[in-house]
């Protein structure tokens, strides 16, 4: 049977948002960065927007507060790769045409995790990042199979499924 992709961050970013922010206007998945200007000379301000979008970062949301830009991530694996996106992410506000309408404001960065720990809040501290904890019951069985993952047990029963894997043939 096939694996299922169970968009696991992309529920978190929805569900925090609806639940943190839904009285303010957030755009989720705003591809980040500038546009060429002698691309839009030439194919027109829409076009050029499409064309650059595969070579644009995407931050999984923007919240637009009175004062403020909140630039959000959500993680639960690679959680540090999404700490360290975030101050890159925030040098790329400037110049990205699609939130020119909503400067200046002051941006702000906030990891959102199912879990934390000591060294990861001392890393946020220092890049000027808050990191929140939002854990739904949904992403318990997530973050505590995340846990498991590297105990000897549970590598010994992963070795054991790709052998009977890898005898009967299956992917």
């Amino acid at each position: 049977m096939a694996r299922k992709n169970r968009q696991v961050e992309t529920r978190l970013v929805a569900e925090y948002l609806k639940e943190r922010y839904s009285e303010f206007t957030f755009i989720i998945k705003q591809p980040l960065g500038a546009i060429s200007e002698d691309l839009m000379k030439r194919e027109g301000y829409e076009r050029a927007l499409k064309v650059m979008r595969p070579f644009r970062p995407e931050v999984d949301a923007v919240v637009i507060l009175p004062h403020f830009l909140l630039l959000i991530e959500a993680k639960v694996w690679n959680v540090v790769n999404g700490l360290a996106k975030l101050p890159l992410y925030k040098a790329l506000i400037p110049v990205t045409p699609e939130l020119k309408q909503y400067r200046p404001r002051e941006v702000m960065m906030q990891l959102v995790v199912g879990w934390t720990n000591p060294n990861l809040e001392t890393m946020a501290r220092a890049m000027d990042v808050e990191v929140k904890v939002y854990y739904q019951g949904w992403l318990g069985e997530i973050v505590e199979g995340m846990h498991k993952y590297w105990t000897r047990e549970y590598q010994d029963e992963r070795q054991k499924k790709l052998k009977m894997r890898e005898y009967f043939g299956v992917e």
